[in-house]
């Protein structure tokens, strides 16, 4: 099977389990509404905890599949950095994380998907809030490197096993006990998707460093 087989396998999957997902709700909220006291039944909640579970898991697997199509348009990267982070600190008040943004040198130009890599640097934010329960430090740091631009998101966190690295981005591989394995994974494939990478590295605490090609001037609009 090859990577575009999939994908469309997963689509296929995330829509095909939504349906009967979505029934098994609407039946819950007709006996909620026809025998009230239900609710305060443990087997009646433990069912609606894990049919949200379900609905995160289906909508991760959407994220995944869908990852790779995206409308890229020239941007200046410095305020998409700038609004993101303005935007990451009011998600993260209250959490103890404290969010540093550095910008380093005039970036070029690039051309991005917005949403898709807002995407990116909310999943990496929740993995670096996931691992600091207590709160603690995040530093994005962006740079111009080698024509294009490189961006490193960093945490306090502890650092990333070394047995975990070869796997990290692979779909359906979590080393959470209630992760979807998801997440970085739609990180990478957004990344591909754009021409560029993301990589994982320990150095002492978690590192990701993400790589986005320049603005080709030549290239239409």
């Amino acid at each position: 099977m090859n990577h575009q087989e999939y994908h469309i396998l997963l689509s296929k999957f995330s829509h095909e389990v939504r349906n009967p997902a979505a029934l098994i709700t609407s039946f819950l909220q007709l006996l909620a509404r026809e025998y009230p006291e239900i609710t305060a039944c443990s087997y009646y909640r433990q069912i609606q905890e894990n049919l949200q579970l379900l609905r995160q898991l289906l909508d991760e697997i959407s994220h995944y599949s869908n990852a790779s199509r995206i409308s890229p348009k020239p941007v200046n990267f410095r305020e998409f950095l700038q609004e993101m982070a303005a935007a990451a600190k009011k998600l993260l008040a209250g959490s103890g994380i404290r969010l540093q943004l550095q910008i380093c040198g005039a970036l070029p130009p690039v051309s991005i998907d917005r949403s898709r890599m807002l995407q990116v640097f909310y999943n990496l934010l929740r993995n670096a809030r996931e691992a600091m329960p207590e709160g603690g430090d995040v530093c994005i740091a962006a740079r111009p490197e080698n024509g294009g631009i490189s961006v490193t998101v960093r945490d306090s966190g502890p650092a990333i096993p070394e047995e975990y690295l070869p796997t990290l981005f692979e779909p359906m591989v979590t080393h959470k006990q209630d992760g979807t394995g998801l997440g970085l994974a739609i990180c990478r494939e957004i990344l591909l998707a754009h021409g560029g990478s993301i990589t994982a590295a320990r150095d002492g605490q978690p590192l990701f460093t993400l790589r986005l090609p320049a603005l080709d001037p030549s290239a239409p609009a």
